[in-house]
């Protein structure tokens, strides 16, 4: 029996003292998703992500969580250098019927993740309606097309991780009743 049908809403981070910026969080059921990552037992991976420098949203880990084609996409990567090195928080991201699943979310910072070593036990898998999930990622790209260079289409971003790796942002909301 496939997952329960989760919600997806983004919502916007704040850098300490230096008031709004472009920087989102993923909203999975109401929660922020670095929180959710941050409080697994036994893994401090995602701390250096949720203190001072929250993720950076770039146009084409967007369009990488749209393809939804089953390869690892970045959810969250560093703000100031985008080098995979610093590690990234990714998922595979896969299409099931017309819904999108993220499972396996890892803290990545090579080219490949160690099952063992790298995943966050317990948490996902996320399904996702796919109609919402394409609304909240498309309404990202159309914020893109008018806010920080990060964001516009064509605009820096660097390299995404070896092997396709590709992460979030926005505002607004898009929801998806939970099944029962």
């Amino acid at each position: 029996m496939p997952a329960p049908h989760s919600s997806l809403d983004l919502a916007g981070s704040v850098r300490p003292g230096a008031g709004p910026a472009p920087h989102r969080d993923f909203l999975v059921d109401g929660r922020a998703l670095l929180h959710r990552l941050d409080e697994v037992d036994g893994v401090d991976a995602v701390s250096p992500l949720a203190a001072d420098l929250p993720p950076t949203v770039r146009a084409r880990d967007v369009r990488g969580l749209l393809a939804a084609d089953g390869s690892r996409r970045v959810i969250h990567s560093c703000p100031e250098c985008d080098d995979p090195g610093c590690g990234a928080v990714t998922a595979v991201v896969e299409r099931a019927g017309e819904d999108v699943v993220w499972r396996d979310l890892a803290w990545q910072t090579g080219p490949s993740v160690d099952p063992e070593r790298d995943v966050y036990p317990g948490v996902g898998p996320f399904r996702f309606r796919g109609a919402a999930y394409r609304a909240v990622l498309h309404r990202m790209l159309g914020e893109a097309a008018e806010g920080p260079a990060d964001l516009r289409p064509g605009g820096p971003g660097g390299p995404g991780l070896p092997g396709g790796a590709a992460g979030p942002g926005g505002a607004g909301r898009a929801t998806t009743p939970r099944a029962a």
